[in-house]
């Protein structure tokens, strides 16, 4: 019998130096792949902390510049435009006093540098602003609205005015603020009242002037912006900063709100004001921008450039100060910002005119 070798039929099995190559490639192709994964997921971070970042500056921008561009709106009038001009003639009955202390040199005053300790609670070293304007919305006086000595009918309560709230009444001549001293009927419940009785809410009963269908009212708003810790921390421990309001409105009962975070990750906010430093001067411009501490009469504030200093919520996002891929951000002082926790930043500037302060 014919006996036939299979030994070329055999499997043959890979050597050692065959073997040592695959191993080698395999090392090669997985650390690429997963350094392509760790830049693109590096990437996706730096990009989502940029979209955040920039986001919750526009919305800050926003929220405080429609508020800076309209301090001291009292309707339409604006505040002295210059020597030849004649200002609004302003009565306030309104108690406390200071809450409706209401010229150029209050509708707009800011506080430099916050110290430990401060009122707002606000974070040491960043400024704030308190603004005094009347609202936007407003209640056309016509035919069916009429004034008295005691106080204002109204034909819809459409503001929400209830008992303490303060009220702005301007007929483009004249300017009275006054607190509501009965309890108005709801909005959409018919005509109402609002008084204005001589007491504890009012100094007066008396407005400056007996209003016509030509004034309109308006809710008399106190607003402060300022940055304060919202008491939460970044997953590496960090305290998460943000924008906060307080203010009274329509519906308060004229007592300040209690602070409100607005948008997170304003890390610190600093103002600089525009000042007219030749107030003698007919036309009213910008001489040169100051610190609030070298401010002497907020008056002559005519425009706010705020600074807002901005940071993501994502640790370990950008190199921190000392490595080689460190982020070099200046702030408003000139100086490079410290980074120890590598959190996205950077500086958003913006400047507003306080339009009732110019012609």
């Amino acid at each position: 019998m014919l006996k036939i070798s299979n030994s070329k039929f055999r499997n043959r099995g890979f050597g050692l130096v065959e073997l040592m190559i695959s191993i080698g490639l395999g090392l090669v192709l997985s650390t690429a792949v997963i350094q392509i994964f760790v830049a693109s997921n590096s990437s996706s971070k730096l990009q989502q902390s940029l979209a955040q970042v920039q986001e919750n500056a526009r919305f800050a921008m926003r929220v405080i510049g429609q508020d800076v561009r309209m301090s001291g709106n009292m309707g339409c009038m604006s505040f002295d435009g210059g020597v030849d001009s004649v200002g609004p003639s302003i009565t306030t009955n309104a108690l406390p006093a200071s809450a409706v202390d209401f010229d150029a040199s209050t509708a707009f005053v800011g506080q430099d540098d916050l110290a430990s300790g401060n009122a707002l609670g606000a974070v040491v070293g960043t400024d704030s602003i308190q603004i005094k304007k009347a609202s936007k919305e407003f209640i056309r006086m016509d035919s069916t609205t009429t004034a008295s000595a005691t106080g204002i009918t109204i034909n819809d309560n459409s503001l929400g005015f209830v008992e303490g709230d303060y009220v702005l009444v301007s007929d483009c001549q004249s300017v009275d603020i006054f607190r509501v001293s009965n309890t108005p009927l709801a909005e959409g419940k018919g005509a109402t009242e609002l008084k204005h009785a001589a007491g504890k809410k009012n100094s007066s009963a008396s407005l400056g002037k007996l209003y016509g269908v030509d004034a309109d009212i308006f809710a008399f708003e106190t607003i402060n912006y300022f940055v304060r810790d919202t008491g939460r921390t970044t997953p590496g421990g960090k305290p998460i900063n943000a924008l906060y309001v307080q203010q009274t409105i329509a519906g308060s009962g004229g007592v300040m709100s209690a602070a409100t975070e607005l948008v997170e990750g304003v890390e610190d906010m600093q103002f600089i004001y525009g000042v007219d430093t030749d107030a003698s001067a007919v036309e009213r411009d910008v001489d040169e921008y100051r610190d609030g501490a070298a401010v002497s009469d907020w008056s002559d504030v005519l425009s706010v450039k705020i600074v807002l200093q901005m940071v993501g919520s994502e640790d370990n996002v950008v190199g921190t100060t000392g490595s080689t891929n460190a982020q070099s951000v200046v702030d408003v002082s000139g100086d490079v910002i410290a980074n120890d926790d590598g959190r996205l930043r950077q500086i958003f500037t913006n400047v507003f005119v306080i339009r009732n302060k110019v012609p």
